[in-house]
C-alpha cells in the first residue's frame, strides 16, 4: 500500500460514504469500501443508502454505521433532502466520498456541510465538492469496479482488488434451507437459478418463453429444480417459464429480501441470468453464472471473477446501452436455447 496521506487527509476521524443505488452497483463498490478502511484504519466509516439496499450493507464487516434515506424523484426529494441534510451535520463527519456519479448525490454531501468532499466531478457537480476528480475516458470502460476503486487511488493506490462477497447470516441460510425443503427441493436435484426480468430496460432481457424451453429440458434431461427469482412486477415472466416446467419450478419473484435471495442463490449450482443486479449478488456468494448480454458490455459490468460464462452475439449496434431496442433486438433474438443449453450443462458437468 503506497500512501501520500497528508494534511488535510491526514487527521480524518469519521468518514461519510454516499453509496449507489442499485442492487448490481453495491456490490461492486464493495472492493472500495474495503480499501477505503484500509487506508483509515482507526476512523469511523459510515455508508448513506437508499431504503431498499439497507440488507446489502448489514452483513459487510468494513463499515461502522448504515444511515439511510427514501430515494424520491418528486418535489418532495428537495425537503428530504434538507432534513437528511440537517441530520447528517449533527453526526459532524470530517470526509465525504460520493460515490454514483449524480448531480443529486454530490448536493446531498454538500447540505450535510462535511468540509472535505470527494468524487468524479461531472455532471455540474464540482460546485458541491471540494476535490473533484477527472473522470477520464478511458476510466468509462473499465469494469465498475475498477471504475469505482479510481476515487480510492485519489488517497492512496493499494494493489490488488479484493474479491466482493457477501457474508450470509445464520438466519437467512436457515430460511433458505427451510423454504427449499418444505417445497421439496432438497431431494438432491441440482438447483439452478433463473433471472428472467433486468432491471432498467427491457432490452437486456431474453425471452421468457426462452427461459422456459431451456428449463423444460433442463428438467427432463438433469431432473433439476428451477428457482425462479426477480422483482415482483416481473412475475408474468416467471408465469411464462412456469408454463413450461410446472413443478419443476418455483416462482420466488418478489418473494425474498436481498439476503434471503443471496442465500437462495448459494445454494444454486447455476444462475442464468440477464445482466442485472441478481447476477452480481450470485457471484457475491460463489454461485457460477451464465450471463446473457446484449445492449450493454460485459467488460464493464459483468460479473466478478474467473468462473462464470458470458454470452453475447456480436451485432454491430451493441453494446447500444438503450432501454428499449429501437430496431430487431437482434442482440438478445440470436441467442439460441443450444447454446445456452451447452453453456449451463457445461456448468453442470463440473
Amino acid at each position: 500500500m503506497k500512501s501520500n496521506l497528508s494534511p488535510p487527509f491526514s487527521g480524518v476521524n469519521r468518514i461519510l460514504v454516499r453509496g449507489v443505488n442499485w442492487v448490481g452497483d453495491t456490490i461492486l463498490t464493495y472492493p472500495t469500501v474495503q480499501k477505503l478502511k484500509a487506508i483509515f484504519p482507526q476512523s469511523h466509516l459510515a455508508i448513506l443508502v437508499p431504503n431498499h439496499l439497507i440488507d446489502l450493507w448489514k452483513t459487510f464487516p468494513y463499515i461502522d454505521e448504515i444511515i439511510s434515506f427514501q430515494k424520491r424523484g418528486d418535489i418532495g426529494s428537495f425537503w428530504e433532502d434538507l432534513k437528511l441534510g440537517s441530520s447528517l451535520k449533527k453526526k459532524r463527519f470530517d470526509l465525504a466520498i460520493v460515490l454514483p456519479r449524480s448531480f443529486h448525490s454530490a448536493f446531498q454531501a454538500y447540505l450535510a456541510r462535511i468540509p472535505i468532499r470527494v468524487g468524479y466531478r461531472d455532471e455540474g457537480r464540482s460546485p458541491f465538492l471540494t476535490h473533484g476528480i477527472p473522470r477520464k475516458t478511458d476510466y468509462l470502460q473499465l469494469h465498475r469496479i475498477h471504475y469505482y476503486e479510481k476515487i480510492v487511488d485519489f488517497f492512496c493506490r493499494i494493489e490488488g482488488t479484493p474479491s466482493p462477497r457477501i457474508l450470509l447470516r445464520e438466519e437467512d441460510q436457515s430460511w433458505a434451507e427451510e423454504k427449499l425443503r418444505g417445497l421439496g427441493f432438497l431431494d438432491g436435484r441440482p438447483l439452478i437459478g433463473m433471472n428472467p426480468g433486468a432491471t432498467y430496460g427491457l432490452a437486456k432481457c431474453w425471452d421468457p418463453d426462452r427461459f422456459g424451453e431451456l428449463g423444460k429440458r433442463l428438467v427432463r434431461e438433469w431432473k433439476a429444480g428451477i428457482l425462479i427469482f426477480g422483482k415482483e412486477e416481473e412475475g408474468l415472466m416467471a408465469q411464462k417459464i412456469l408454463e413450461y416446467v410446472g413443478n419443476g419450478a418455483l416462482d420466488l419473484t418478489g418473494k425474498t429480501t436481498l439476503l434471503r435471495l443471496a442465500a437462495l442463490l448459494e445454494r444454486c449450482r447455476v444462475l442464468l441470468t440477464n445482466d442485472t443486479g441478481t447476477m452480481h449478488v450470485a457471484a457475491a456468494v460463489g454461485a457460477s453464472v451464465v450471463a446473457l448480454f446484449g445492449p450493454t458490455d460485459p467488460v464493464t459490468t459483468g460479473p466478478w471473477g474467473n468462473s462464470h460464462i458470458i454470452i453475447r452475439e456480436n451485432v454491430p449496434c451493441s453494446p447500444c446501452m438503450k432501454r428499449v431496442c429501437p430496431t430487431d433486438h437482434q442482440c438478445m433474438k440470436l441467442i439460441t436455447v443450444g447454446e445456452v443449453e451447452e453453456a449451463v450443462n457445461k456448468k453442470l458437468e463440473k
